[in-house]
């Protein structure tokens, strides 16, 4: 089953940054992950900017906003937790992750993600 699963995730790797783009016929990834480039690969989760957002804890997208290279590093580091406790800015509604999130209203837009929807 290992290996089943294996190889039904590395057909998802060509296309990952078309499937992550919200409107990949319009706009792709930027920087672009390529499949076959070992340094795109290295840029991919939190090492890239447009996937950070969409990972980043939906409690600290406001920092995150403020300043992403900050948030950035703290998330790389450890500083911001990423657990199952918080859900991810790419769950909630809105062009771009988490745009739509209400701290009010935390419920919201859950789980109308664009990614999910896909």
């Amino acid at each position: 089953i290992r290996q089943v699963c294996s190889e039904d995730a590395s057909h998802l790797k060509p296309v990952i940054g078309q499937y992550a783009a919200y409107d990949p016929d319009d706009k792709d990834l930027d920087p672009p992950i390529c499949a076959n480039n070992q340094w795109s690969r290295t840029k991919m989760g939190i090492n890239h900017p447009q996937l950070t957002r969409m990972f980043c804890p939906v409690k600290h997208l406001g920092e995150y906003l403020k300043d992403p290279i900050a948030e950035c590093q703290k998330l790389q580091d450890g500083d911001i937790k990423m657990c199952t406790l918080v859900w991810p800015a790419m769950v909630y509604s809105g062009k771009i992750a988490g745009e739509n999130f209400n701290p009010q209203q935390v419920q919201n837009g859950l789980f109308e993600g664009y990614l999910l929807e896909r």
